[in-house]
């Protein structure tokens, strides 16, 4: 089946910051979150699975890409902060993979925005279906 939605994310840069501020722009249903960046590495990063929220996705993309990030340049990996505008037009919760698409967007745009100039599509594609599985999502990818 072809359909033609997204999920979006707009992102500013901050480096030297250590939280992640993101918002939606349907905000009255998904309301802002402010995320601490662990030091700690991608380990450090807590998901919630037993509470159904809306920015849980975005951490388990931020895992996700700290895991690889971190194996990649062999160190505990913290990312840059960050401003995140999100949106899209995959229904949340319609069976189209609204959080599968939302896990593996975040994924990239954080991998971009801590320098990552190619993301291998295989690579991001097996790191969200592992990463999703933290928000209590069974994904089969």
């Amino acid at each position: 089946m072809a359909v033609t939605v997204d999920v979006l994310l707009a992102i500013k840069v901050r480096k030297g910051d250590t939280k992640i501020r993101i918002a939606n722009v349907s905000g009255e249903k998904f309301p802002p979150r402010e995320i601490e960046i662990p030091q700690q590495g991608a380990e450090a990063i807590e998901i919630d699975a037993t509470v159904h929220e809306w920015s849980n996705y975005f951490k388990a993309g931020l895992r996700g890409a700290s895991e690889l990030l971190g194996k990649k340049r062999s160190s505990k990996f913290a990312s840059v902060g960050m401003d995140v505008l999100v949106d899209g037009s995959v229904p949340a919760g319609g069976g189209l993979s609204s959080s599968a698409a939302f896990v593996c967007a975040s994924a990239l745009a954080v991998m971009r925005a801590n320098g990552e100039e190619t993301v291998d599509k295989t690579e991001l594609t097996e790191l969200a279906i592992v990463s999703e599985r933290a928000v209590g999502v069974n994904s089969g990818g």
